[in-house]
């Protein structure tokens, strides 16, 4: 009797196949990563802010979704006595005035980058359980964080352009149409439109492009975000986003949150300290890239195995 193509295929066993075609390992532990990754989508009751990520690009857990007040209330604590340290003087919420001469990237904007190892409470923001599910359902179980950083926001009269973190960080348009990086922005104080509210073009992450130059200062096209303070704002690296300036006096603190897929160079492993991973689960390790302190490297390979399928 003829052998049959699919007969061919099962008997391949050249060096072609073996380098080019998933080990049945490899395709398992995809499948088993995304079955992970949609239980705790359920299970934290987050399927609608998932499919506002998919329509959107964009969705926000209010306060009552993240975590305690009080955690709230000391981690803003913390970002203002870090700035105190950085900048040397502590902000005042509501009444600090303008700096005319403050210039950055981001607008009127004072920013430490990269704040993880400035104290415990920032680790265990890193990995509050919901917004670690949306970020992984983005992104992949094996993602990394790139950078966590805060913001301070002041009274000043420019608007930030639209733009995307994609071109920012990885590449020119066209982009792929899934996630490389994400955003969680912790909301530490109210984000209102006269305190500089973040804007966001719905949909805009499905054009897989950054915007043109008039796009990008388009006012008419800026959907203002509002959100309490103790809220997080997660986004597609592809939604086209800003910010408006802020009119009122005093300063808007936030703390950015910002991840990649796993072939991204990660935290900044010279602040990660053996402690740190020793008071932390397993998962802190693979989102700083911990795991060059560790004796076993077997769990890089698995995280590499989870992504190739189904990250």
């Amino acid at each position: 009797m003829p052998a049959t193509v699919t007969d061919q295929v099962n008997d391949s066993n050249d060096s072609f196949a073996k380098a080019f075609i998933p080990t049945r390992d490899v395709e398992d532990a995809g499948r088993a990563a995304r079955k992970r990754i949609m239980e705790d989508i359920r299970n934290f009751d987050l399927v609608e802010r998932a499919w506002e990520l998919e329509a959107d690009g964009y969705t926000v857990l209010g306060p009552d979704e993240v975590g305690s007040r009080d955690f709230v209330a000391q981690l803003l604590d913390a970002c203002l006595s870090l700035a105190e340290r950085k900048f040397g003087y502590r902000p005042d919420l509501q009444h600090e005035e303008a700096k005319p001469d403050l210039i950055s990237p981001f607008g009127n904007v004072e920013s430490s980058i990269g704040i993880l190892g400035e104290g415990e409470i920032f680790e265990q923001a890193l990995l509050s359980k919901k917004v670690l599910a949306l970020i992984t359902y983005l992104l992949g179980e094996s993602c990394v964080l790139i950078h966590q950083s805060l913001f301070l926001k002041r009274q000043g009269p420019h608007n930030l352009p639209l733009h995307t973190d994609q071109d920012q960080t990885y590449g020119c348009s066209p982009f792929p149409h899934y996630a490389q990086v994400a955003n969680a922005t912790w909301a530490l104080t109210d984000y209102t439109i006269e305190n500089g509210a973040i804007c966001f073009v719905p949909g805009s992450h499905k054009l897989c492009r950054a915007p043109t130059r008039h796009e990008a200062t388009d006012l008419t096209i800026f959907e203002p975000i509002e959100a309490k303070a103790g809220s997080v704002i997660i986004w597609h690296g592809n939604t086209w986003h800003g910010a408006f300036k802020r009119s009122a006096p005093g300063v808007r603190v936030s703390m950015v949150e910002y991840f990649g897929r796993w072939f991204f160079a990660g935290a900044n492993t010279n602040v990660i300290t053996p402690e740190m991973l020793k008071r932390n689960p397993q998962r802190f390790s693979d989102l700083v890239r911990g795991y060059s302190h560790l004796d076993d490297l077997g769990a890089l390979k698995l995280q590499v195995a989870k992504e190739t399928l189904f990250g």
